[in-house]
């Protein structure tokens, strides 16, 4: 069950290598911003349910020699897709290296069957995927479609936590033309003045609206609110105000052009 290309396939997005098994069905190793590597083994035909397949690496014909100790994880099957990310990048080593993959599907219906990659051509295809996994997105979709950033007591300062996440929102706004609205609603803890809260929940939702336009995001896409120390998302004891000392941003996708949406602050 083998066939001997890999191919590489990638954008900011993500980075897969792939690999065709005849007779069966696919190899793939896959990078997503900010996550572990996923190894993964699709079938054409083979459907499993909650159950899992050991994967080695072996050392090639030529390589044996060097008794090199095998590397493991396990393959968890949903269906016709069986997928890990322990031990993922040793895989990814190893294939460079021109080690093979070997998966033992344990017996179906008195047969056993052995799933192994072909080590050839791979040198290319790996070094393509890293030269992909450095201009990954910091983060996915997943990730800054929502994000709370929460601020010290009495202060509207982006710390680097939020720096950081600041500038995963704008690069992925920049790459995704799909984002037409963002939303920055500001927020403030219950201590103190409530009219002092509602200004300071402003200062937040203004500090990080400036930094995403310094960040290449367009004014027009951003509409900001603040709302003081309503709508907690926790109750106000110590650890819930910090909680609640937060910037919400959402990013909005395709609900209307980018070009009719205007900068506003409210309440």
């Amino acid at each position: 069950m083998e066939k001997a290309s890999w191919l590489y396939n990638g954008d900011i997005f993500n980075c897969e290598i792939s690999h065709d098994i005849d007779g069966f069905g696919q190899y793939k190793i896959t990078a997503y911003p900010g996550d572990e590597l996923i190894i993964s083994l699709h079938s054409d035909w083979l459907r499993l349910f909650d159950t899992t397949s050991d994967i080695y690496i072996e050392s090639s014909a030529w390589q044996q020699q060097h008794n090199k100790p095998f590397t493991h994880s396990e393959l968890t099957w949903r269906g016709s897709f069986a997928h890990t990310s322990r031990n993922s990048r040793a895989f990814l080593e190893a294939l460079e290296q021109g080690q093979t993959w070997q998966a033992n599907i344990a017996p179906i219906n008195g047969v056993q069957y052995q799933v192994n990659s072909t080590p050839v051509s791979t040198r290319s295809a790996v070094r393509q995927f890293r030269l992909c996994q450095q201009e990954l997105l910091p983060k996915p979709f997943s990730y800054v479609r929502r994000v709370d950033l929460t601020f010290d007591s009495n202060s509207s300062k982006l710390d680097a936590d939020i720096e950081q996440d600041l500038i995963a929102i704008s690069r992925y706004i920049s790459a995704d033309p799909t984002v037409t609205e963002v939303l920055v609603d500001g927020h403030a803890d219950d201590s103190g003045d409530r009219f002092i809260n509602l200004q300071l929940s402003k200062e937040r939702a203004l500090e990080v609206q400036s930094r995403l336009i310094e960040l290449g995001v367009s004014v027009n896409m951003i509409q900001v609110r603040h709302h003081g120390s309503r709508n907690p998302i926790a109750t106000n004891n110590a650890q819930g105000r910090e909680l609640n000392r937060r910037v919400m941003v959402r990013l909005v996708k395709g609900t209307t052009k980018a070009s009719s949406k205007t900068a506003k602050v409210s309440q």
